[in-house]
């Protein structure tokens, strides 16, 4: 998400922090400035926050991807973490600690 700029519409959660805590909303926006601007407007309308956010306050920007799900078999995972050199020495390492942890879960 662009801070000007459209790039499509995104969810996003804005928080800010205050005296009495964390406050925290979910708009959906183009713009990182777009996504504050409607925050604010929620804060103001929001009748349990008492200090609506000011000039200096600063806000999170968190955008919220839609999740990806991967379907893995056991075996894949198995055959993958036999030893192999393919993939150079970090890979090799990566194989190494899944076939300690696939080790260890079959004690």
């Amino acid at each position: 998400m662009r801070y000007t700029s459209g790039m499509g519409v995104s969810r996003c959660r804005v928080t800010y922090t205050d005296d009495e805590g964390i406050h925290s909303v979910e708009v959906s926006a183009e713009t990182l400035f777009e996504s504050v601007a409607q925050a604010v407007i929620e804060f103001k309308e929001d009748t349990s926050v008492s200090n609506a956010p000011g000039p200096e306050t600063d806000f999170t920007v968190q955008v919220l991807r839609k999740p990806i799900e991967h379907i893995i078999r056991l075996k894949k995972i198995h055959d993958w973490a036999q030893p192999s050199t393919k993939g150079g020495p970090a890979e090799a390492l990566r194989r190494d600690r899944v076939r300690k942890m696939h080790a260890e879960r079959a004690r």
